[in-house]
């Protein structure tokens, strides 16, 4: 049988699971996809999981539709459904009208932030109707970097989003599977795979504070070949300093 082409991502994926006790016997996950990269290669990276795990857990799929101008077409979502049924992931997919909300907004630099908070609330509130109690979402080691690079240097605090997150209003568990893996692997790992990637349409899209993050954190590890894994021994001692794998109400994209 031929090695799996993202083998050597699993351990990451695993340890990751392992030390903040993410799956637990019987879960049900619904899976945040928005047809990026990221997202693909976890429903990919968590089917895989779920079929030689002693641990047994169910996997559902969903997209939050950010309408017009910039949502999906009937063929991404076709394309998309098609991906989740070959490995027999169910798919729902929420309409919303995102896009003109953040559209409207003056400032393009916070209109990033405004796009995922609104669709995290479209996305707990579906979990909800669902009836489901745990969202996976597909953020990486680069995105917690760039995270907690922006809180450091627009708001003054050592804060990063967290990899298990109880959001006590919702009552739902979200889980970051990935977050102990580099973007730069996953982008490897998903043209191995030949994963079918929507390309995004957000009209914002690289001119956002984050994006200068991103250019910042390519820049130091380029003087820095560890940089990624300092960091990461770094988030994980801040993830660990915190109360029980951070319980709170609401969670908000720095």
């Amino acid at each position: 049988m031929p090695k799996d082409p993202a083998w050597w991502l699993y351990r990451y994926l695993g340890q990751a699971i392992s030390d903040y006790r993410m799956i637990s016997q019987g879960d049900s996950i619904l899976l945040g996809i928005s047809g990026g990269k990221d997202s693909l290669f976890m429903a990919y990276a968590l089917d895989r999981l779920r079929r030689r795990s002693p641990v047994k857990f169910s996997l559902a799929a969903i997209s939050i539709d950010p309408g017009e101008p910039s949502g999906f077409t009937p063929e991404e979502l076709d394309v998309l459904r098609r991906f989740l049924e070959s490995m027999e992931i169910p798919h729902h997919v929420v309409p919303t009208h995102i896009a003109r909300i953040v559209e409207e907004y003056p400032t393009a630099k916070t209109a990033c932030s405004l796009c995922a908070n609104l669709r995290r609330g479209a996305l707990y509130k579906a979990a909800n109707e669902l009836g489901y109690k745990k969202v996976a979402l597909a953020h990486h080691l680069d995105d917690a970097i760039e995270t907690l690079f922006l809180n450091m240097f627009y708001q003054s605090r050592m804060r990063c989003f967290e990899p298990f997150t109880h959001l006590t209003r919702r009552d739902v568990f979200a889980i970051r599977p990935l977050v102990y893996i580099p973007e730069k692997d996953i982008v490897r790992a998903v043209e191995r795979l030949g994963l079918p990637v929507v390309k995004t349409r957000c009209p914002i899209a690289g001119t956002t504070c984050r994006e200068d993050m991103k250019e910042l954190v390519t820049l130091m590890a380029q003087r820095i070949p560890q940089l990624r894994s300092h960091v990461r021994s770094v988030l994980k001692d801040l993830w660990s300093s915190k109360s029980q794998y951070g319980e709170r109400d609401q969670e908000t994209e720095e």
